[in-house]
């Protein structure tokens, strides 16, 4: 197959425009897009290669929350002043995403835009209710994150759209939020099974007033547990509630066996690590004020 031809637009308008070729794919950092065309699994005519566009990197607040450009190195969110203030656990997962090497290359848009059941960043975006961006032919739409994953390497984009940013409200106050991730190393590996916690406390402290718990590596997409949550919310949280909401999660989980896990391994899991994700949030709660 011949090599495909590389396109670099400056503008957002030219990578629509570029991108609505058939054959046409969107390459940011490339940390997934090289070894899935070097196995074969995709075979472009055009790469439009977005990093030369401006203004869709970088992180700022706005009216409506933390505004996270598409073109953001995920080594970005680690020492970035706004995310330690008011998003610390996005940079939380970023420290364990990939490598250094990677960190420095791979973006949070690309992590997204890939759409691995195992997508590290989706799961605290899913639990702090981020708004993808995205621009097309058609002008600019806004998606749920939670609506974003369609299925394995499949979104909600449409040909000729690209994903220019994530809005994220800033987290209310009382929250905790706290992710796991189980694998054989930390990072430079795909989780088993993946847990994000985002929960609210009454201002006594004894009640969940809103509850967010998202899952990865255990579904075709990463997704929320709805029934989790709602075993949560408006209750006096005990350790039995949070045994009972952890095994409420089990039910958003769809598994599969492969070399690395079975399928009851990871549903297993996803109890086991949601119980304690969801503790851990609840410990921190009443210390973060985001601000």
């Amino acid at each position: 197959m011949a090599e495909p031809q590389m396109l670099q637009p400056s503008t957002v308008r030219e990578a629509v425009r570029a991108l609505a070729a058939r054959g046409a794919v969107a390459m940011a950092g490339a940390t997934d897009l090289i070894p899935a065309m070097r196995k074969g699994e995709i075979r472009p005519r055009i790469l439009v290669n977005l990093k030369g566009i401006a203004g869709i990197r970088g992180v700022k607040r706005t009216r409506r929350g933390i505004w996270i450009g598409a073109l953001t190195r995920v080594a970005d969110l680690l020492d970035d002043p706004v995310i330690a203030q008011n998003l610390p656990l996005l940079a939380e997962v970023a420290a364990e995403f990939a490598s250094p090497q990677i960190r420095n290359l791979a973006t949070i848009g690309g992590n997204l835009c890939n759409a691995a059941p195992s997508a590290d960043l989706a799961l605290p975006l899913l639990v702090f209710d981020a708004t993808a961006e995205v621009r097309g032919r058609s002008g600019k739409r806004e998606i749920a994150t939670s609506d974003f994953f369609r299925g394995v390497n499949r979104t909600a984009l449409r040909r000729g759209e690209i994903l220019t940013g994530l809005l994220v409200p800033r987290p209310r106050v009382r929250t905790g939020a706290a992710h796991l991730k189980l694998g054989v190393r930390k990072a430079m590996d795909l989780a088993f099974v993946g847990i994000a916690a985002a929960v609210q406390v009454s201002s006594d402290g004894k009640k969940c007033r809103r509850a967010r718990v998202a899952l990865g590596s255990v579904a075709p997409t990463p997704r929320r547990a709805a029934k989790a949550e709602a075993v949560l919310e408006g209750q006096v949280v005990t350790s039995q509630l949070i045994d009972e909401a952890a095994e409420a999660a089990v039910s958003a989980a769809r598994p599969v066996s492969d070399l690395r896990a079975s399928a009851d391994y990871r549903r297993e899991m996803t109890r086991v690590l949601t119980g304690r994700a969801l503790r851990e949030a609840f410990r921190r709660a009443p210390q973060e004020r985001p601000r």
